[in-house]
């Protein structure tokens, strides 16, 4: 079953039982359906008819929870070979089958789900020669065979027309995955695996979303937007006529089809205008109210009321906008679309027969916005328009094109899916998928064999704090996963806690541990409410136990304990992520007696990086020693190597302004004792990215 279908299931799944089979004499089978049966229960939860094929959850056929679910073309259930079929009743729910009914069980999101299918519709599919000739030579790869040969056996006079888009599937979901390009509603923390998480979409500390448009629409994740973007899970009955052409065919678009389509909606009282559009600018007509209907809804809204309204400090009334056009996404959108309504260009060609000040004009200059801005570059069918990856194709057709991936009508990824929904109900209503329909399938190179929805859940998996025995660890951030602490020598055993940025995250690892002299190791698991994993090393060093006798080492000593590379002035061989923190402990760790102070120029410096220029003093006893530090290609100190350390290093060559101490040091990045133009080469190297200084 296809994935936009199965969260049909998943809303309903009340209407399930699980039932364990004991006995298993036969094997179960795995098998698409193949047809449809019109469905003659109700849906509780909207009062309307369903219109796909039922599952029954039991052999009562009067017995469900909340209405009913339903199966379409290609969609794969298993049969459940070891329960009896159940003949279909003469009468009332189930009469609507024709053969026995049989058990089946369809798996979604790591769930089985079973229920009772008119047997009729499960009927073998067979992939034929003819078939294979007529896919191939269409120039379908085989991973689209098995879902066509569906469609075609319950739909003979069907014609699928690959669109080669000659770019690869990876390129594709790259280009649609930046900012608010591909948005996707959400309104429960359930979906949001479905969402971004890139830095601009995403504050992981906060754990916000950016929201893109009203109040739920956020950017979706690659993985979603690769789900949405494959032709081959829209291949149903359902969904497939987001691939229909919306070219006006006056033998298939009828008056009454648009009635079917719009007939529990206001804007069903404006049939005659969309057929008139059609007749006018050769818009498929059943498109256009799809559109208008996923645009404005059922209700007389905002966009096509007329209303008066204020934006930008400007009145504006009797205004239309059937189609939403000019509304891009932000705060007052709908406005945005109604002041476009009223808005006359100099340019006749982009007037379209503005300004829509009547039901009418809106409606027919909607549809020449639309033939005109996106049907003449190629972009004639529902999906093309939401996502634009003909440009390739239309060049070879030496036909009028936008780039790929600009010139979208929508941001929603689902709205193709939503309007060939209701164009295909309006078409059932008419008894009328038989006729002779053609789809223009895009086909992608490099695809995988499949690409799905990924996890529903929370996506965060970060701490928010790691304490040891109540203390928080100094310097923690969400966004670093690995820290060192250390203890005293008397310490046996730590407390590890840690708390998550999100509720519905658990953590692994934490507890009460031992520990012994020297370094213990220790691993934290997070596991975000949608799967993800995150690891937190934790490195907690025990120091020597206390014996009572104060014992100061040499401050070199202590160095080279703490594996500090040192000379009489500077120490070294550090990178330019060397915390401020972890040295100091460092040295700490290898003398507990000892006494440490960095500074920056003369203010103590107790978090940050290191960098050239700071300075370590070490007390042991009655010793005191200080250090500069050295990080080579940092000449100014501010833990980088950029321009700013090209043009010292130039001017000190040049003798205009000479270096000394850390700085002098610092500059000889090639270690030769001698500050030159190789030493200026390397630092411009390692800033082009074309080779990096070595610090060792």
């Amino acid at each position: 079953m296809k994935q936009i279908k199965k969260i049909y299931l998943f809303v309903f799944a009340l209407s399930f039982f699980l039932f364990m089979n004991i006995d298993d004499v036969k094997a179960n089978y795995e098998i698409m359906v193949n047809g449809t049966t019109p469905c003659k229960l109700y849906n509780d939860l909207t009062g309307k008819k369903a219109t796909g094929s039922c599952i029954y959850k039991d052999g009562d056929f009067d017995s469900y929870v909340s209405g009913p679910v339903w199966v379409d073309n290609g969609d794969k259930v298993t049969v459940i070979t070891t329960s009896a079929t159940i003949p279909a009743p003469e009468s009332g729910y189930g009469s609507e089958c024709k053969s026995d009914f049989n058990r089946i069980k369809i798996d979604y999101n790591n769930k089985s789900y079973y229920g009772y299918v008119c047997g009729d519709l499960l009927k073998k599919v067979e992939i034929t020669e003819e078939m294979k000739q007529e896919f191939q030579t269409a120039g379908f790869p085989e991973s689209y065979w098995d879902e066509l040969a569906v469609l075609k056996t319950a739909h003979p006079s069907w014609k699928f027309v690959a669109i080669d888009t000659g770019i690869t599937f990876d390129k594709a979901v790259k280009g649609e995955d930046s900012g608010s390009k591909s948005l996707i509603q959400v309104t429960t923390s359930a979906k949001q695996g479905y969402l971004s998480t890139k830095e601009s979409n995403y504050d992981w500390d906060k754990d916000e979303f950016t929201v893109y448009d009203g109040s739920n629409w956020y950017a979706a994740n690659a993985d979603t937007i690769a789900y949405y973007l494959d032709p081959r899970n829209f291949l149903s009955d359902t969904f497939i006529f987001q691939f229909e052409s919306i070219v006006y065919d006056k033998n298939v678009h009828t008056l009454d089809g648009v009635q079917a389509l719009l007939k529990d909606a206001y804007i069903l009282k404006f049939a005659n205008y969309f057929m008139e559009a059609a007749t006018t600018h050769q818009v498929n007509p059943l498109y256009l109210a799809a559109l208008s209907r996923q645009e404005v809804g059922t209700a007389k809204s905002t966009a096509i009321s007329g209303n008066k309204f204020t934006y930008n400090g400007k009145s504006y009334s009797n205004l239309y906008n059937f189609y939403n056009i000019g509304a891009t996404a932000g705060t007052n959108a709908v406005y945005r679309g109604l002041v476009f309504a009223g808005t006359v260009p100099s340019n006749k060609s982009t007037r379209y027969g503005r300004i829509w000040n009547t039901e009418q004009k809106a409606i027919i200059g909607g549809a020449e916005f639309i033939k005109k801005s996106y049907m003449d570059y190629g972009q004639n069918t529902s999906y093309f328009k939401k996502w634009n990856v003909i440009a390739e194709y239309q060049k070879a057709q030496g036909k009028d094109y936008y780039n790929n991936f600009t010139h979208q009508y929508m941001q929603n990824i689902g709205a193709p899916s939503a309007e060939a929904r209701k164009t295909y109900q309006s078409y059932a209503a008419l008894g009328a998928l038989d006729l002779n329909f053609v789809f223009y399938i895009p086909v992608y190179k490099e695809m995988a064999d499949s690409y799905d929805l990924p996890a529903q859940g929370n996506p965060n998996n970060r701490l928010k704090n790691i304490k040891i025995d109540n203390q928080l660890i100094d310097g923690f951030t969400s966004s670093e996963f690995s820290y060192t602490v250390y203890v005293e020598g008397n310490v046996e055993t730590v407390n590890i806690t840690a708390g998550t940025v999100n509720a519905n995250a658990t953590v692994k690892g934490t507890g009460t541990k031992e520990i012994e002299v020297g370094e213990n190791k220790f691993e934290l698991i997070v596991e975000a409410q949608n799967g993800n994993i995150q690891k937190y090393d934790l490195i907690i060093h025990r120091a020597l136990p206390d014996t009572g006798e104060i014992v100061y080492p040499p401050v070199e000593e202590i160095l080279t304990n703490a594996k500090v590379t040192y000379d009489d002035k500077y120490i070294s061989n550090l990178t330019f992520t060397s915390k401020t923190v972890d040295f100091k402990n460092a040295i700490l760790a290898a003398s507990d007696t000892a006494q440490v102070e960095i500074k920056s120029g003369n203010t103590e410096k107790k978090d940050g990086y290191l960098a050239t220029g700071d300075t370590v003093t070490i007390t042991s006893g009655e010793e005191t020693k200080t250090y500069s530090i050295v990080l080579y290609g940092d000449i100014n100190g501010d833990g980088k190597i950029n321009a700013i350390d090209l043009l010292k290093i130039q001017k000190h060559i040049l003798k205009d302004s000479l270096l000394s101490g850390a700085q002098l040091e610092s500059s000889d990045v090639n270690k030769d004792g001698v500050i030159n133009a190789v030493d200026l080469l390397k630092i411009q190297k390692h800033i082009l990215g074309d080779s990096f200084v070595s610090q060792q």
